[in-house]
């Protein structure tokens, strides 16, 4: 049976894959668990443009280093991090999202790279 915590992270991935394919010229998909080989979470074409997600569902992240660490998992500066924070609310069993539903966090290079497109 799969960790409760690989059953959130499949189901974060797959929702954000599905989000973005309803965007007529994005084409994304989950990657298959790559050992070390892995180039992050979900690959995205937009416009022929190939990009890298890296998903995190959980209550605290180092923002930073799971962005450079992601980066230096792809290899490519076309990498972004998605994280969906949770909180456990008072009175509520499973943890919901706290404040923002969720953040994009990418690169200073890419943010002016998208920019100047």
């Amino acid at each position: 049976m799969v960790n409760k915590a690989k059953k959130q992270g499949t189901t974060y991935e797959t929702n954000i894959v599905k989000r973005l394919n309803k965007n007529s010229n994005m084409k994304a998909q989950r990657f298959a668990e790559g050992g070390s080989n892995d180039l992050g979470d979900i690959q995205l074409f937009v416009d022929g443009v190939e990009y890298f997600i890296e998903a995190k569902s959980r209550q605290n992240l180092n923002i930073h280093q799971s962005l450079e660490k992601a980066i230096e998992k792809s290899g490519d500066k076309n990498t972004v991090l998605f994280w969906k924070k949770l909180k456990r609310q008072s009175g509520n069993k499973r943890r919901s999202s706290d404040g923002m539903p969720e953040v994009v966090s990418m690169s200073y290079d890419l943010f002016i790279s998208l920019l100047n497109k």
